[in-house]
């Protein structure tokens, strides 16, 4: 039997991948504002004609102000885990973002960060208490060839415009803070191996190699086949850190992640 899976946040950037993705294998249902849902509202929350078997939970906001992240991140996925116990449903996938870890170098730990740390929380004890199996999938920082997540990665993008367009780049600060990026082929990818194999538990969605910024745009000139041009206003404020998790990196026996100078050339090619 084909099972049906719930995708919240289905229109967004990483849901709508994922959508795409799975459509193929299993029933998709999404769900959105654009359908009139509103995690944030449980009665808005309507039930499903069809048995859902898992939801993959990715609606979230990344919003300066703590409050409007706490509504999304956190009462949303709280309203999601009741509505998965209400209605029978034994699976749960949360997709999270290495900038939960409260770690010192973790620059991005905001409202954000802070507030998915508490929807992991959340989830991992509505879970255990219900008997929901609970899979948490931290994310590194996601990108893709049609530049769909650019507004989520507008450094990255930056970076490949600048170079590709003026030949040369500058960078900002006296730090030079790592980045860890994801393709979103790799995560559909990984998404696809937990649903089959039934993986229960926390991984953090890694390359397995982090490169400093100046390592990233050294990269992007050798791709255009340009004469590096490197530039550093040190008087800026400094690029935030990102903490890059070590431990709990998922791993698989027949996956492999794509690594960062072969994403940039499918970002180049795309953009043709």
């Amino acid at each position: 039997m084909i099972e049906t899976i719930l995708i919240t946040g289905n229109r967004g950037f990483i849901g709508s991948y994922i959508e795409k993705t799975l459509s193929d294998h299993y029933n998709t249902i999404g769900l959105s504002r654009a359908d009139g849902s509103d995690i944030t509202d449980y009665h808005s929350l309507k039930k499903s004609e069809s048995k859902i078997d898992v939801i993959i939970h990715t609606a979230a906001i990344a919003s300066d102000d703590y409050e409007t992240s706490f509504q999304t991140n956190v009462v949303g996925t709280l309203n999601l885990c009741k509505y998965a116990k209400e209605n029978g449903i034994k699976r749960f996938i949360l997709i999270s973002t290495i900038f939960a870890l409260e770690e010192n170098d973790n620059g991005y730990f905001n409202s954000y960060g802070k507030t998915k740390k508490t929807s992991e929380e959340v989830a991992t004890a509505y879970c255990k208490e219900n008997g929901i199996d609970l899979t948490i999938l931290r994310l590194a920082q996601v990108y893709d060839d049609a530049r769909l997540g650019q507004s989520g990665q507008a450094m990255l993008y930056y970076f490949i415009d600048t170079i590709q367009t003026q030949d040369q780049i500058t960078l900002f600060g006296r730090r030079n803070p790592l980045r860890n990026y994801i393709h979103i082929d790799y995560l559909c990818s990984v998404i696809e191996e937990v649903l089959t194999e039934k993986k229960v538990g926390t991984w953090n969605i890694t390359e397995e190699k982090s490169h400093t910024i100046t390592e990233i745009a050294y990269i992007i000139f050798d791709v255009l086949q340009k004469q590096p041009n490197i530039s550093y206003l040190t008087e800026k404020p400094n690029i935030p850190s990102v903490h890059i998790p070590y431990e709990d990196r998922y791993n698989s026996d027949t996956l492999s992640s794509i690594p960062l100078i072969d994403g940039i050339k499918r970002i180049l090619n795309h953009d043709k």
